[in-house]
């Protein structure tokens, strides 16, 4: 019985053909070597994990070079073991990572790279390495969240390129009799290839639309490792000011890598211009204003929040879901996932798109308050990630217009609080609202009138200490900056008895069309305004000129995104080259970027005007194409040549004859295979040899430099007794041809 098995285990062990090609393992080698640094850059292991992995790889491809011929029994035994500890490992971390299972595929397929580099004594084996490779590669694209994987991307695809052509030329030595190298250099046909197709695939890149992805139950989400606390205090915690809950006496010093307003308290009197570090970067399938807080309280200068009372809520298993005692019922909502990648140290506030309901954060704890402002244990580190599925409202403007029901008297009475103001407030504010019959259309009226007449103005004299910073900016400096907007329609609706709050957070920021994040820095760092409207609830206007109104993101559509991508490309290769290189390259990438949109929107305009001419135009040319090709299948074929009647030709005519006669007793000769092939399987239809040394002769005669008539007397002696073993096939007893037959 173990004789047998050992037998049997031989069996299926049994080696084929052994790679020999050094060209071809080394190029296999390095496209693996890469994508093993792509998934460990990217965060899919531990650097120390990518070295062994590395260090293996190399150690297992060295041994199956040096070992291809020989059957390594002992050496698949131990791998068969290794493989299943691997899965078994792969399973048991499988549980802690149920929100997220990109990570341990990541270290499964490292592994299985590891142990599979210890059996590659064949072609199809080097070839299941490119595939593992190249999945490994998605994998760490799909972690990605820079265009910095351009830089592994590139060396990735000139591997796998090379590994692809020596492949084949080792496929086609293995396979044919007679190899004639070509005449030409491979390099410039590469080199060919690449000049039309990278432009063709990056045109293809820009006018493909950016569809909505896949979202699935499990949801991106860091491990939380101990790293965020259980016990959080019930303020803001902005790591660039000092933590306090009331507005101070004197205006907060300017920190332009972290924004003022992500306090619990928005100070008016500061001035500064923001830096364009970047803070976070965010998937969704939409933009939208990524909502940390609000402020209900308006004191003249700046604002405040007054809530007391922080609800906890509190889950051992994901996610959280948000809400709040007595909220009220929202209608025409639509569900949005976001996922967050921190890049900078920010407050322990959640950021996400008004409303979060479903949290997926590494904790079990947060505290929300009535205006769905989230307060998280710690403060957003570097690296953290989470994500949120939040509750949009979808209402449109006729919606509004019609809104029914009567507005809360502790809404009206919290969020039309004024401190003492001068009436040419209130008297501006009836003088813009004139004529419109409804609160939305007042509302809409308002943030136009400040849009339309105040401009956009970081650099704003500074106002007193106490002066009130609706009557500065409306009166006095008209000017500003967005604090400045939204505080003057919050409190311009107010003195129309329209409940309004200031929202702080971050605009959507810039999206990368080659990885799908919203790219969102310091800069982005905003302000608005939301109205409350009876049966819709909050809804979010933004008065600013040069932003867009959040409630119009629905029209913000990414579709059409990729004529970003030279400005991407430019911004990533800029990072590589020196300064002032990269300087040149972003600036080209800018001004090329915006060259393709231009043309895109000339084009697209174009052909709005003059689709019919168009049309026309291509009917025509399609009528001459067809005129021309029914000209040419009229007129008489031109002469040619006087017939090939040399050894190549004839013996191309001798095969064909022997291909028929095996097509009458059954077996054909398919298009996808090479003359050996079908020899091979001539002699396994037939029972004889004969297949195999009429291939031999045919590709002698057809490829070497000088075909020799003494080749082509053989080849017509191998087809007669081939055409006679046929005919036997085909009518057994009967002889269709001697052997010394000749055409």
């Amino acid at each position: 019985m173990f004789e047998r098995t050992v037998e049997y285990y031989r069996l299926i062990n049994k080696p084929g053909e052994p790679e020999g090609s050094v060209g071809f393992r080394f190029a296999v080698l390095l496209t693996v070597l890469v994508s093993v640094v792509a998934a460990v850059a990217y965060g899919g292991a531990a650097a120390l994990t990518g070295f062994l992995v590395a260090m293996g790889v190399i150690a297992g491809s060295a041994f199956s070079y040096f070992t291809r011929k020989r059957q390594n029994l002992l050496v698949k035994a131990v791998l068969s073991v290794l493989l299943i500890a691997v899965f078994i490992l792969f399973w048991a971390e499988l549980g802690g990572s149920i929100h997220d299972l990109r990570y341990p595929l990541i270290r499964l397929f490292l592994w299985l790279q590891v142990l599979h580099s210890f059996d590659l004594p064949t072609r199809r084996d080097l070839d299941f390495s490119l595939v593992s490779a190249a999945i490994l590669m998605a994998f760490a694209g799909a972690m990605s969240i820079s265009t910095d994987f351009l830089l592994l991307l590139l060396p990735f695809f000139a591997a796998g390129l090379a590994s692809l052509y020596l492949g084949h030329r080792s496929s086609l030595r293995s396979r044919a009799s007679v190899l004639v190298p070509s005449k030409r250099s491979p390099g410039k046909g590469l080199v060919l290839a690449c000049l039309v197709l990278v432009p063709v695939t990056m045109g293809m890149f820009m006018l493909l639309p950016r569809l909505p992805g896949f979202s699935g139950y499990y949801l991106p989400v860091s491990s939380s490792a101990g790293k965020i606390p259980t016990a959080f205090g019930p303020l803001i915690n902005n790591p660039g000011f000092a933590t306090t809950d009331k507005l101070p006496a004197t205006p907060l010093p300017y920190n332009p890598g972290v924004y003022f307003g992500l306090n619990n308290f928005l100070d008016l009197r500061v001035r500064g211009t923001p830096s364009e570090v970047t803070v976070m970067k965010v998937r969704s399938n939409s933009p939208e204003y990524w909502r940390a807080t609000a402020f209900d309280k308006y004191l003249g200068n700046g604002w405040e929040n007054t809530e007391k009372k922080r609800v906890e809520i509190e889950s051992s298993d994901m996610p959280l879901s948000i809400s709040y005692p007595g909220e009220n019922q929202r209608q025409g909502t639509s569900d949005l996932v976001q996922t967050f990648f921190i890049e900078k140290k920010l407050p322990n506030t959640l950021f996400a798109a008004y409303i979060p309901r479903d949290v997926y954060f590494p904790t079990s704890r947060l505290k929300v308050d009535s205006m769905m402002s989230v307060l998280t244990p710690g403060a957003l580190d570097p690296g953290l990630v989470y994500t949120v599925v939040s509750e949009l409202s979808d209402v449109s403007p006729e919606m509004l217009r019609v809104g029914y029901g009567n507005i809360p008297a502790a809404v009206s009475d919290r969020y039309c609080q004024l401190p003492p103001m001068s009436p040419a407030v209130a008297d501006l504010t009836t003088r813009v609202v004139s004529g419109q019959r409804n609160e939305y259309d007042c509302v809409q009226a308002i943030s136009e009138y400040l849009k339309k007449t105040y401009p956009y103005d970081l650099n704003v004299a500074r106002q007193g200490n106490k002066e009130n910073t609706v009557e500065f900016f409306l009166f006095k400096a008209k000017r500003g900056f967005c604090e400045h907007f939204a505080s003057a329609m919050a409190v311009m609706c107010r003195t129309m008895g329209f409940p309004a709050r200031v929202a702080v957070g971050y605009d959507s920021g810039k999206y990368n069309s080659l990885t799908g994040y919203y790219e969102v820095s310091a800069s982005d760092a905003h302000a608005w305004v939301e109205v409350y409207f009876p049966a819709w609830g909050w809804i979010p206007f933004d008065p600013t000129p040069g932003w867009t109104d959040p409630s119009s993101t629905a029209t913000r559509s990414t579709t059409w995104t990729g004529f970003n991508l030279m400005q991407n490309i430019g911004n990533a290769l800029g990072r590589v080259f020196p300064s002032s290189w990269g300087r040149g390259l972003k600036a080209a990438g800018l001004a090329t970027g915006r060259a393709f949109k231009a043309a895109a929107r000339g084009v697209a305009g174009f052909v709005g005007v003059a689709w019919p001419a168009i049309i026309a135009l291509l009917v025509l040319l399609l009528a001459g194409f067809g005129l021309s090709r029914l000209r040419r299948a009229r007129s008489p074929a031109p002469s040619r040549g006087p017939p090939d009647t040399g050894p190549r030709h004839a013996a191309a005519v001798v095969f064909e004859r022997m291909t028929r006669a095996l097509a009458r007793a059954g077996i054909v000769w398919r298009p996808a295979q090479t003359a050996s092939e079908f020899g091979a399987a001539v002699d396994s239809f037939l029972g004889t040899d004969l297949g195999a040394r009429a291939a031999e002769l045919f590709n002698g005669l057809r490829y070497s430099a000088e075909p020799a008539q003494s080749d082509l007397e053989q080849l017509r002696q191998v087809v007669g007794r081939i055409e006679d073993a046929a005919g036997a096939k085909e009518n057994p007893g009967s002889r269709r041809r001697r052997p010394g037959d000749i055409v």
